[in-house]
């Protein structure tokens, strides 16, 4: 509804009462600023199923719950929770919308990071938000060389990128894989950035999901062991790289087709430890020194 203001005053004119003693004339309503609020409100009563009576005079506010039922199926409105409650109560880590649970920040050049356009995440589980929120200016940064940092992201700073060597960030001078710089409610991790001598930086874009939950085999055979991670005499370990935004749990699931027939072999022992968000080893050890007469395959599972 559009405002009527008084007959012949200006289109925003307040209307003034007359007042005699003082020789003032009182404003002259149109009769459009009597009809058009009628009209919206009767219109209200009857868009909500309402039939407009002269007698009962709180339709309005009769109609304005049954809007409110409608949108929210109903029950006592003192139970209900406002969206910014739950921004500030649900358990729910942010999620990326993407297909792989990413968000692909690039360095456009030497000495920048950006953040990209039109990739929506999920706050607390509720609440959409869009990096298109954000001027380039709250999405670009620049960096040093021979730097680590972590770009993150929080309901009230938005995107910031955080040197690790800042004491303000990183007072107790924690190893960059440690805990204490995983995805929170409030705080995403989003990705890991490096830059060289030459301030070229390498990014680590992080999966940042409400639940993660991995499966698959690896398959370890007699001339071709694991090839990574061997620490000792007959033992063997293989890399699994998740770059999840928050240390997961990792277990093996299943263990079979084991083959321990050459050499003697009379222990044969298998584990897997998760080293970090990012990773994690599958390892096998037995009482020889030459693991690769071992087979095996290991179905795993990886969850956060």
């Amino acid at each position: 509804m559009k405002y009527v203001p008084p007959a012949g005053k200006a289109a925003d004119a307040a209307y003034v009462d007359g007042n005699r003693n003082a020789g003032l004339l009182g404003d002259i309503p149109p009769a459009a600023a009597i009809e058009h609020p009628q009209r919206e409100i009767d219109h209200v009563i009857s868009f909500f199923g309402l039939t407009p009576t002269g007698t009962d005079l709180e339709q309005l506010r009769k109609a304005i719950e049954m809007a409110i039922s409608a949108a929210t199926g109903g029950g006592d409105t003192s139970q209900f929770l406002l969206v910014s409650q739950a921004r500030a109560r649900l358990p729910f880590f942010p999620e990326i919308l993407s297909a792989d649970g990413k968000m692909n920040v690039t360095s456009p050049s030497a000495g920048t990071v950006q953040v990209p356009t039109s990739v929506t995440f999920q706050h607390r589980g509720i609440y959409p938000v869009s990096t298109s929120d954000y001027i380039e200016d709250d999405r670009t940064f620049a960096t040093l060389a021979s730097k680590t940092y972590h770009l993150r992201w929080n309901p009230v700073d938005g995107f910031v990128l955080e040197d690790l060597a800042d004491s303000g960030y990183n007072p107790t001078v924690l190893a960059e894989g440690n805990v204490a710089f995983d995805s929170a409610y409030d705080d995403m991790l989003i990705s890991r950035v490096v830059t060289n001598s030459g301030n070229i930086a390498t990014i680590t874009n992080l999966v940042n999901k409400v639940r993660v939950a991995i499966s698959g085999e690896v398959e370890q055979g007699r001339d071709a062991p694991f090839q990574d991670g061997a620490s000792a005499s007959g033992m063997n370990g293989r890399l699994l790289t998740y770059d999840l935004a928050r240390r997961p749990q990792v277990a093996i699931s299943a263990l079979t087709d084991i083959d321990t027939s050459r050499n003697g072999i009379t222990e044969f022992n298998v584990g897997v430890r998760a080293n970090s968000r990012y990773n994690a080893t599958y390892w096998y050890q037995n009482d020889s020194t030459s693991p690769s007469v071992d087979s095996a395959r290991f179905s795993y599972e990886v969850w956060a």
